[in-house]
């Protein structure tokens, strides 16, 4: 079972050319999901899965266990691997693999609307200004999180980033995002003198140590620089400048999308400049400043 696993995780990677995040992602699922239906039904052949066997697999991952604790998992990630079954049990049928789409009936679990975390300009900027730039390490942080949030990038576009996508002369960055979706975004002036200030400065020192291959953002060993290491260096530059919201990379990228609608930005913009796909993805965000509306309403309105 798992053979044919591997030949539609190559076919989402070089046909539909998604990400390897995603294909990773899709794998792990699969994977979870095999593993389940072989030990509770000694199931064989994708032919033989039935839809109760299925709605019995969902329910099962409402709960799991780490460390002799037993743990709620997430409605969304009960609905990505619905969504990684949806997935695979149409491809299956298209390819005349299986006769009948056990899938098809699965419903998705009501997703609780999360209202991400924002920062501040103030904090923001309290984060960037502690990051003492003496170090070279530092230099490279503090160009990192001036991309992020001036340019509202996803961790992994960041990491994506190579020096061709640059074109500074023009105060602009070329994006290739979700689905190798190709998009231009603008770099602000203080994000622009920090990242030249790292590439002038502190990337040759990296770039010898290893072929770059132009990667933008290199490891102390000349490598690309991991999420895992952004990650780390967001949450211990928060905690060095006092924050006390719980971030993450993507904390910059929300905040980004929340300062542009709060300037009076259109929301079509604001999606173009994300991303998105759909603006209902972004519509989210204008649900962060009902106060900055509601001022703005008091100041300009007559009878406000």
């Amino acid at each position: 079972m798992i053979n044919q696993v591997k030949i539609y995780l190559s076919y989402l990677q070089y046909e539909r050319k998604l990400s390897s995040n995603t294909v990773d992602s899709y794998l792990f699922d699969l994977k979870f999901f095999i593993e389940y239906m072989q030990d509770k039904y000694d199931t064989k052949t994708y032919d033989s899965i039935t839809a109760k066997q299925l709605r019995d697999y969902i329910k099962s991952l409402s709960m799991y266990t780490y460390n002799e604790i037993v743990f709620e998992r997430k409605n969304s990630s009960i609905n990505r691997s619905i969504s990684t079954l949806k997935s695979f049990f149409k491809y299956l049928i298209i390819n005349e693999l299986i006769k009948s789409d056990p899938s098809k009936d699965l419903i998705y679990p009501k997703k609780a609307k999360k209202i991400p975390v924002v920062l501040s300009v103030v904090e923001i900027n309290n984060i960037l200004d502690s990051i003492n730039i003496n170090k070279k390490n530092n230099i490279r942080d503090k160009a990192i999180i001036s991309i992020l949030y001036s340019c509202g990038l996803r961790v992994s576009e960041l990491i994506d980033l190579n020096l061709t996508n640059l074109f500074l002369d023009d105060d602009i960055i070329k994006i290739l995002g979700k689905g190798n979706k190709e998009r231009i975004v603008p770099i602000g002036p203080i994000a622009k003198k920090d990242l030249i200030y790292y590439i002038e400065n502190v990337r040759p020192f990296y770039a010898r140590k290893k072929n770059s291959r132009g990667i933008l953002f290199l490891s102390n060993r000349g490598l690309p620089i991991s999420r895992k290491t952004i990650w780390i260096i967001i949450k211990e530059t928060s905690m060095k400048a006092g924050i006390k919201k719980n971030i993450s990379p993507h904390t910059f990228r929300h905040s980004f999308a929340t300062h542009l609608l709060e300037g009076g930005a259109d929301l079509r913009v604001v999606q173009e400049l994300l991303g998105h796909s759909n603006i209902s993805t972004t519509q989210i965000y204008t649900h962060l400043d009902k106060t900055f509306l509601k001022e703005v309403h008091k100041e300009y309105h007559p009878r406000g």
